[in-house]
């Protein structure tokens, strides 16, 4: 107990509770502010005045159309396997890795690259009218859909590029650094 008496002791002590109690402080705010960020991907994001829907809505509705292709392809014999594994690595990125929009944006490229391989695939192939004018609308949907996703993902990469302006400088990176406290990332290569 004597050692706790010792005003040495008390200094090292309270400055040890003030540093901790700092980077705790800092940590908590400045993750709330990346999750701000990152939530644009989800919500949706205001730019210049102007509204943006989620991109996550658009990356969801292409999800669905690579389903409805992969049930097409099956039917003619076409081997789906990488267009499959794509869309399970995008639908497993989004519901896993929600902050880490990055990774996101990588799968996002990946099964898009995939959907469209698929695509082009099926319109060679000799469709029966039915799967004709199926992938019609399907394709209609699939450019409406990725024109979205580039739109809003765009705007919610400008939301990353504004907070990284504004924190990515001295002294806030030194404090997230110290922190382990990862700044919001890119949705794909916009």
């Amino acid at each position: 107990m004597k050692f706790f008496k010792k005003p040495s002791t008390a200094v090292i002590l309270s400055i040890l509770v003030v540093y901790i109690s700092t980077m705790l402080s800092i940590n908590v705010k400045l993750t709330d502010k990346c999750i701000d960020v990152t939530d644009g991907f989800y919500d949706g994001v205001r730019v210049s005045g102007v509204d943006y829907p989620a991109t996550y809505d658009s990356v969801k509705e292409l999800c669905g159309l690579g389903d409805e292709i992969i049930v097409i392809a099956k039917n003619y014999g076409i081997n789906t396997d990488d267009l499959y594994y794509a869309l399970d690595g995008l639908e497993s990125a989004i519901s896993y890795s929600g902050e880490d929009i990055t990774y996101i944006g990588w799968c996002y490229d990946d099964f898009l690259q995939q959907l469209k391989l698929m695509e082009n695939q099926l319109n060679g192939t000799g469709l029966s009218q039915r799967h004709t004018a199926a992938m019609e609308e399907y394709s209609a949907e699939i450019s409406a859909a990725v024109e979205a996703t580039e739109e809003n993902g765009a705007a919610y990469n400008e939301t990353v590029r504004e907070f990284i302006r504004e924190y990515d400088r001295f002294p806030t990176s030194m404090w997230a650094n110290l922190t382990d406290t990862y700044f919001p990332g890119y949705f794909s290569n916009m």
